[in-house]
């Protein structure tokens, strides 16, 4: 982000701390005495969060990377129309922040060395892709990084590393002048727990060949067959675009909603799959008086709900999982699915667009995941995901959501919820009257509703109405058993969680999305009721369990590593949100989307630098935890936010 430039500018107020350099780090000092007081600049009169004045100064901290100034749009050099349409000047672009975002570069199969020689086995192959050169492998082997306390997190749980010479923790269990990958006894046994919820190779094989056995039919298989009984097949992209856009599904709404028409009842001839009920007792979760930590893209995953887990959640549940992708067996939906042992109470979100997709994906989580809930998706505001009619379209199309739950409760054994915003527009909540019309659906098995007070096109900006989740718990019918309404959106502190769920009808619950990204050790304060003023220290220690868990999840090769650090980079453009308690004026509480001044200085430099919005100085951090990065690396973070803007 750009800096308003100074009418005076100044010299630093503190000189940068020594710093000692070596071969792959950078050692910052974290006991530098805080600055001296200077003038609050009037810029910062525009920020909403009271800093003390000793912690503002006048220009940028020296401590930190400089801000890079953004180059100019090329600009076409022809007038001419015919060549402006050859190069696409003038036509609209695909939409998508992420489209050109930096990847890792990948290593050639011909540079990578032979699993099988790795295990110090012989390849089966005869026309193996892959180098054997062991003495190549070791001259090319890139140093060890020294960053990660207690060396290859792997070895250390079992006793062997399964990358061998590929481990960039290595040095302790390769014999560098044979490349041999050693083995360790570990007293009692490995220690390392297994993830749950892997799918086998089979059943991934079985559904992208669609061999899988399913008993829901699809809706081609139901509805589009012809006189001499063949299936014409309609893929569920097509579909969706068949299917009526959510502009024309609000209007539809807003006349069924006037004219207070009901939803249709299922035909005489039974629901449109035919499905036999499980014949299992259905456990519910209990989710009063609990932290729940809410699904989140990208940073939700397994090693980051691990260090939830440590600062005392809940309840944990995966990323939000599309439901299309699940039933092509991808690995990178599947890898969504995947739950640690220590996760005691783990949910999965879904998001689809259709009850046919609903009711497969559940009878494969039956069969193949351990998991205490399902989640339905009706909140992500995404156009890729509204536009396949799921996420918060899904609010649109009663008919489609009873079907899907319907299709949900003859098919699991656990409980399920279902996660949704106030409505699509901010004027025109609808939520006060999907909730009632759920309650008289009398769905067995829904276990929860979460709000989230905002609507589809507020996304996350503004504050969340907790006024307007109160008005849809009370919204429901007293003759009918109610459906717990559990609140969610901009818990910061132990104060705001009691202020927000006092309010009658809204369930006793600490649902925590952003709030836990920018401070993990939220549920911590919440259940102490206590304002955790958390040194930088401290904060680099949760980053260093972060780091090792990530390897042991990830991998602790070179790729391993990349992504280790794609993800620690990615939840650094969170965590610098975080205001420490001690930096505050008193009296004052950081809010959710309130902005502190520029050119902050923390009680250390180590503070300063996870202060930085600047993407330089994440990437600084990631450094002293995981080495050097590779040349040429590049970092954009996923999601940028509008509701949260501030210049370091």
């Amino acid at each position: 982000m750009s800096e308003s430039a100074e009418a005076t500018p100044a010299k630093p107020i503190v000189q940068p701390a020594a710093v000692a350099q070596t071969d792959d780090e950078k050692t910052i000092d974290t006991n530098i005495s805080p600055p001296v007081a200077v003038v609050r600049p009037e810029e910062n009169e525009e920020y909403s969060l009271k800093v003390k004045p000793e912690f503002i100064l006048t220009e940028r901290s020296s401590v930190l990377a400089p801000i890079p100034v953004a180059e100019p749009a090329a600009v076409a050099s022809t007038n001419k129309p015919e060549a402006a349409e050859r190069k696409g000047v003038g036509k609209k672009k695909n939409r998508g922040q992420n489209r050109k975002r930096p990847r890792d570069p990948k290593t050639a199969d011909a540079d990578k060395l032979c699993n099988a020689v790795v295990r110090g086995e012989e390849c089966p192959y005869e026309k193996c892709r892959y180098s054997h050169n062991i003495k190549k492998a070791l001259a090319d082997r890139q140093p060890d990084i020294t960053g990660v306390e207690g060396g290859c997190p792997n070895f250390n749980l079992t006793g062997y590393c399964d990358f061998g010479i590929h481990c960039r923790l290595g040095s302790e269990h390769i014999n560098m002048a044979t490349g041999q990958n050693l083995r360790k006894d570990i007293v009692g046994g490995s220690k390392k727990k297994a993830v749950l919820n892997v799918l086998s190779k089979e059943v991934q094989s079985q559904l992208r060949r669609k061999k899988y056995p399913f008993v829901c039919k699809r809706h081609f298989e139901r509805d589009n067959k012809d006189n001499s009984g063949t299936q014409t097949k309609t893929g569920d992209d097509e579909r969706a675009r068949n299917s009526p856009k959510p502009g024309a599904l609000i209007k539809q709404k807003e006349e069924q909603d006037s004219a207070e028409e009901s939803i249709a009842l299922p035909s005489a001839d039974g629901p449109a799959f035919d499905l036999t009920p499980l014949p299992a007792t259905r456990k519910l979760i209990d989710f009063s008086n609990k932290v729940y930590v809410a699904p989140l893209t990208t940073v939700g995953n397994l090693p980051f709900r691990r260090i939830m887990k440590k600062f005392g959640a809940d309840i944990t549940c995966g990323e939000m999982a599309i439901g299309s992708c699940l039933l092509q067996g991808q690995n990178s939906e599947w890898a969504l699915m995947k739950r640690h042992p220590d996760e005691d109470i783990f949910g999965v979100q879904v998001a689809a667009g259709f009850p046919d997709q609903f009711t497969r994906v559940s009878e494969l989580l039956e069969s193949q995941c351990t998991v205490d809930f399902v989640d339905v998706n009706m909140g992500c505001p995404l156009d890729i995901v509204c536009n396949k009619h799921a996420g918060s379209a899904l609010m649109l199309r009663d008919k489609k959501l009873r079907e899907s739950l319907e299709g949900m409760s003859r098919t699991l054994t656990c409980p399920f919820t279902v996660k949704m915003r106030t409505g699509w527009f901010d004027e025109k909540p609808i939520a006060h009257l999907l909730v009632p019309k759920i309650q008289s659906w009398q769905i067995d098995g829904l276990n929860a509703v979460m709000i989230h007070g905002r609507s589809r096109l507020q996304r996350y900006s503004r504050q969340a109405n907790w006024d307007y989740i109160a008005q849809v718990s009370k919204a429901q019918s007293t003759d009918l058993p109610k459906i717990p309404v559990i609140g969610n959106g901009d818990i910061f502190s132990y104060q705001d969680y009691e202020e927000k769920v006092k309010r009658e009808g809204v369930e006793a619950t600490a649902m925590l999305a952003r709030g836990a990204l920018i401070k993990p050790w939220l549920p911590t304060e919440i259940k102490e009721r206590r304002d955790w003023d958390i040194s930088a220290t401290e904060r680099l220690e949760i980053l260093k369990e972060f780091v090792r868990f990530g390897l042991e999840h990830w991998g602790s090769d070179q790729q391993g590593v990349n992504n280790t650090r794609r993800y620690l980079l990615e939840w650094l453009s969170f965590l610098y949100r975080y205001m420490p308690v001690g930096m505050l004026e008193e009296g004052v509480s950081q809010a959710m989307n309130a902005r502190p001044p520029r050119n902050l200085c923390g009680r250390s430099d180590l503070e300063t630098l996870m202060l930085s919005s600047n993407c330089q100085d994440w990437i600084k951090i990631s450094e002293l935890l995981l080495g050097p990065c590779p040349d040429g690396f590049r970092f954009e973070p996923k999601h940028k936010a509008n509701a949260y803007k501030a210049a370091s």
